[in-house]
């Protein structure tokens, strides 16, 4: 452990806060977790008087939320604490935007939780540059009413081919609706179907890394989700809500979204979770969810805002933060506590019992990471929607495109 963190008592260094009040200003995105945030800060805000935690206006998305990042650097106006997705780490990495964080951690630390595991996800260059705040993972949602209703009567489907049939069996319901795939606005999803075959986002050489085999049955599984899964041409937020009214038997996402929607559904209908599926030996799925970035500038501002990450990241904090989500717990501690609740709640299960073939969240690299996603997005979403039925064609557009940009 020494060898990973750097010993900061043996370095003289004691973290103290200035008698007067110290604001620290948080910027995050997906406005949907305010609330959390808020809960998080106030608990924080009554044990520590003497700091201020001033919580800025979401922005929509992940990636957003990075490009703002990055244009608040070169005009010298970053917040003090960053929340951003574990994939946008690194390209915010190569333009200064976080701050190092291996003298704010002792082997001290380590026994409260904040093992070389937990941190893994953000180093970079063997450096530390974030702490994980939330994990997730894809899994599948099902309507239980609608799944007996439509005559399935197997165990939940393992593969896509399984989950195909059963989406066409509900949608023949009179205004039901099979499935939805939320990929989002960065491609997670897509990306977890590369992964899940052993697949990767780039090539050794930092380019499209799935114009192959993977890429084709990938995009043959979005083809597949218009004309086998019968899948409605809606966005994430037309889904939810048919999903909430019991209208749509399916939505494979995040398991970030469970508490969400369980308090959308409330007892309209029996609600279960499972595995996402299709995955081949040796695959991996993306870990989610989003890292916290010390951005401060000022040694005062910096020790007041790593308080504030270590108590949102720690024991306490994290349990908080995984029994009011579908999120996983990141600390080990709080792993620990959440036996029971787990043993509780069934639904939250899904994500932990995969932990074992989680991986990396991959980005594009360079400067133009974002313009990547997007173009690759648009094909994504063309070939669900039966906009484009060239997916092999596509495929190749999309590295074309890609690769002349990274």
């Amino acid at each position: 452990m020494r060898k990973f963190l750097k010993f900061i008592v043996a370095l003289g260094f004691v973290t103290s806060l200035s008698a007067k009040d110290v604001t620290i200003d948080i910027s995050y995105s997906l406005g949907w977790f305010e609330p959390l945030h808020k809960e998080l800060i106030e608990n924080f805000e009554k044990e520590n008087p003497g700091i201020k935690l001033n919580l800025r206006v979401a922005t929509p998305t992940y990636n957003e939320g990075s490009a703002k990042l990055m244009r608040e650097k070169i005009i010298k106006q970053l917040p003090d604490i960053a929340f951003v997705s574990f994939s946008n780490l690194g390209p915010l990495h190569l333009r200064d935007v976080p701050v190092q964080l291996d003298e704010f951690f002792t082997e001290e630390d380590a026994k409260k939780g904040f093992t070389k595991e937990m941190l893994n996800p953000a180093i970079i260059d063997g450096k530390i540059y974030g702490v994980p705040f939330v994990a997730s993972l894809p899994i599948t949602y099902y309507n239980m009413d609608l799944v007996r209703q439509a005559g399935w009567d197997k165990e939940l489907p393992t593969t896509w081919e399984e989950l195909f049939e059963l989406s066409a069996m509900i949608s023949k319901l009179d205004g039901k609706e099979g499935m939805y795939f939320d990929n989002g606005n960065d491609n997670w999803l897509y990306i977890a179907l590369i992964m899940s075959q052993g697949g990767s986002l780039t090539d050794e050489n930092g380019k499209v890394g799935f114009n192959n085999e993977i890429g084709l049955w990938a995009n043959q599984k979005l083809h597949e989700m218009y004309s086998l899964g019968k899948m409605p041409n809606y966005n994430i937020s037309n889904a939810n809500k048919s999903f909430f009214a019991g209208n749509l038997g399916i939505m494979v996402a995040s398991s970030a979204g469970l508490s969400t929607k369980e308090e959308g559904i409330a007892n309209k209908f029996e609600l279960k979770t499972s595995i996402f599926p299709g995955v081949k030996e040796g695959g991996k799925l993306p870990v989610g969810g989003s890292v916290a970035m010390l951005t401060a500038s000022t040694k005062e501002k910096q020790d007041a805002a790593m308080k504030y990450i270590k108590y949102i990241s720690g024991e306490h904090g994290n349990t908080i933060i995984v029994k009011h989500t579908g999120y996983m717990p990141v600390n080990k501690l709080a792993q620990e506590n959440l036996k029971e609740f787990y043993a509780k709640n069934p639904n939250q299960q899904a994500a932990p019992a995969q932990a074992d073939i989680m991986g990396p969240w991959p980005s594009f690299p360079g400067d133009n990471s974002i313009k990547a996603i997007d173009i690759l997005r648009n094909y994504v979403e063309g070939i669900m929607r039966g906009e484009i039925t060239d997916y092999k064609g596509a495929l190749q557009e999309a590295t074309d495109k890609i690769n002349k940009i990274l």
